[in-house]
């Protein structure tokens, strides 16, 4: 029993004989081996963490990048937009000074009131082209706003009788 004690196999007194693990030797050596594996498996987990971490950066940054172009070209089309209204309100204005100057000649051939009526258009037809060359669409559309909430009713039914007139021109 002296050999099985000392931790050797149970063949005898041959030199040849291979020491047997005791129980905590096991213990001692799984517990190595479990903390040695733990490191490692962790040590790949980090890395995976931190190439994730790096990656949402990255999509973030990407993200803005779009973000910040999207309103970019978004404030270029309205802009181009805004240019545009105002050109038609330029050719707009100048449609109304000349309708303006042809309607104060033929005023000027009657007597009356039609003279006093055509005289009195003309002024009118003036007054608009100078009011829409003088503002740029924003503030056209702003005092549109206010005058619609001023006088509700005047507004639909000027709408309905252009709405009318703009059907029966347009058929």
């Amino acid at each position: 029993m002296s050999e099985r004690g000392q931790g050797y196999g149970s063949g005898g007194g041959s030199s040849s004989a291979k020491p047997v693990a005791t129980g905590q030797q096991t213990t001692d050596k799984a517990n190595q081996t479990f903390g040695s594996a733990e490191a490692m498996g962790q040590q790949p987990a980090d890395q995976a963490k931190e190439k994730a971490g790096q990656a949402a950066d990255q999509a973030k940054e990407k993200a803005s990048q779009t973000a910040d172009q999207a309103k970019e070209k978004a404030g270029q089309a309205a802009d181009q937009a805004q240019a545009k209204a105002d050109q038609g309100m330029d050719k707009a204005a100048s449609g109304l000074g000349q309708a303006a100057d042809k309607l104060r000649e033929q005023g000027e051939q009657r007597d009356g009131a039609m003279a006093t009526a055509a005289t009195t258009t003309a002024e009118k037809l003036d007054s608009a082209s100078q009011y829409l060359k003088d503002k740029d669409s924003a503030q056209v559309l702003d005092d549109l706003e206010a005058l619609v909430r001023r006088k509700p009713v005047e507004s639909l039914l000027v709408a309905a009788g252009v709405g009318f007139v703009l059907s029966k021109v347009l058929r």
